[in-house]
């Protein structure tokens, strides 16, 4: 820590502090360029599983699972566990999943003699050796794939769907596997109403529960053209929710009269009822004036069903003062994620994100240079109470300004440990000195100089402290969009420098 750290700064380090443990950090390892990471998938007693992949033509490719040891996160192994496909095929990994010390991969082959697209599964041990593999299904070439792993890791579901305009019918395709690759369901549910486009956007199953589905009826592309870009097309959402015992359908649709959605997530709650909860406004433009929630039980019944729009003092945290008579919405807001607690409460985050172009002409030289400016600016946070009602909204002030890198190292992550939740993300030192309410005198971060990983703390009655996670000092930067929790005490941080990377951990200090 550097000895220029003002007093207010140090007071921030030491309240975050007390609520989480000293850094552990890893030792630098080296990345191919081409690789991209995808996250953590898993941990066991002893070790930290994350995964990697690697493109380097469509007949090869790389799916790298490496392992750290998680006392001093030290990189001890890395595998490929991806084989490329025969002559006469190519392919590519889908997903891959981690539990009790077994990989789940499945992938996609295409037979250019059959002109078959077959989805591939197949079972690895700890080490990476194949324990079994099979062909699950086939995908033509007007349907789209999603899948799913089951809440409490007991199997998976494949939903396949129509990809283009159906003017008949809708349906959608269940096919259930445990967890060896045994298919346990093979169905299709129809919608009851005529449809045309069909967009899957988010999926939550329990092995004895019903299979809910979230839906986004699309516009027409035919018709896009007639409309302002500003614009939201269609805020239509609808519901499956199938229940394979019975073999029955049942469709909520989700709208608000006079009001357009503008993002929705979706999560099962600790009392198996399933919450969706998002974003509306009244502009019809892409802006945020309030929230909603709908709770529906596992039979199938509407528990509860809110919505409130952002009163003047909400907007205040958002809106300067000299904008606020005329600015009613908040502009680029985009929901992120659902954090829901032990007791059902939850938290609505979301993020103001938006791009622009510059493009600069010199006639000297006759060239145009072009420039692409990412934004990821101030987080939102909304908590609402177990039966969906909302509580507050505030902000965490953030700048983060980047060019040409497509926001490689911006964005947010978080850690929900069950009765509150953790921000990380990048910042700069002389943000971390400022009062936690000073919503207008944050600095931005230009393309990562002088970043600090930083982290904010927010329980149930608000944002708590806020502060760094390490020292300026620190040259390895966040890559907060791929640092995914998967335990519910220690946070995972994956970060990077050039070519090199290295993980960080933190932990919740245990309480006397």
């Amino acid at each position: 820590m550097r000895f220029t750290i003002s007093i207010v700064l140090v007071f921030t380090v030491q309240l975050l502090s007390g609520q989480l443990t000293t850094p552990v950090k890893g030792g630098a390892y080296s990345t191919a360029r081409k690789e991209n990471f995808n996250g953590f998938i898993g941990e066991n007693s002893t070790t930290l599983f994350s995964v990697d992949y690697l493109y380097i033509s469509r007949k090869k490719q790389e799916l790298i699972i490496r392992k750290f040891y998680k006392q001093d996160l030290k990189l001890v192994d890395s595998k490929n566990i991806y084989e490329n496909p025969p002559e006469g095929f190519y392919g590519e990994p889908l997903e891959v999943f981690y539990r009790n010390d077994s990989l789940f991969l499945f992938s996609n082959l295409y037979d250019e003699a059959q002109k078959t697209l077959f989805i591939t599964f197949d079972l690895f041990d700890i080490n990476g050796t194949k324990l079994y593999s099979a062909v699950v299904d086939t995908l033509p070439d007007d349907e789209s794939l999603q899948i799913h792993e089951e809440e409490n890791q007991n199997g998976f579901v494949l939903i396949k769907s129509h990809k283009f305009s159906n003017l008949t019918e809708q349906e959608i395709s269940f096919k259930c596997l445990d967890e060896f690759g045994k298919m346990t369901l093979n169905e299709t549910a129809k919608s009851p109403m005529a449809l045309q486009n069909i967009n899957i956007e988010k999926i939550a199953f329990l092995k004895d529960g019903p299979i809910y589905v979230l839906c986004n009826y699309n516009f027409d592309p035919a018709n896009a053209s007639v409309h302002d870009e500003r614009e939201m097309i269609n805020n239509k959402y609808a519901l499956w929710a199938y229940d394979p015992e019975l073999h029955f359908l049942k469709e909520f649709e989700i709208r608000m009269q006079a009001k357009w959605l503008n993002g929705i997530e979706m999560q099962l709650t600790p009392q198996n009822n399933l919450l969706l909860a998002g974003y509306f406004n009244e502009s019809r433009y892409f802006t945020v004036s309030g929230v909603f929630s709908l709770i529906i039980t596992s039979d199938l019944a509407i528990l509860s069903s809110r919505f409130e729009a952002f009163d003047k003092n909400v907007l205040a945290k958002f809106i300067e003062e000299k904008d606020r008579e005329k600015t009613k919405e908040l502009e680029d807001y985009k929901l992120n994620h659902i954090a829901v607690l032990d007791n059902s409460s939850y938290f609505l985050l979301g993020e103001r994100y938006y791009k622009y172009i510059e493009r600069n002409y010199d006639p000297r030289t006759n060239i145009t240079t072009t420039t692409e400016h990412y934004n990821y600016n101030s987080i939102i946070v909304s908590y609402f109470d177990s039966l969906g009602n909302h509580i507050w909204t505030d902000r965490i002030p953030k700048y983060q300004n980047t060019t040409n890198d497509f926001g490689y190292f911006s964005s947010y992550t978080f850690l929900n440990t069950g009765s509150e939740v953790y921000l990380f993300f990048n910042d700069t030192d002389k943000n971390n000195e400022l009062a936690l309410n000073d919503y207008f005198n944050y600095k931005g971060l230009f393309n990562n100089r002088r970043f600090q990983i930083s982290a904010v703390q927010i329980d149930t009655t608000g944002v708590k402290a806020r502060g760094p996670i390490v020292s300026v000092e620190n040259q390895f930067i966040l890559r907060a969009k791929e640092s995914n929790q998967i335990s519910g005490e220690t946070m995972f941080l994956m970060t990077e420098v050039g070519r090199e990377a290295k993980v960080f951990s933190v932990n919740l200090k245990k309480k006397n």
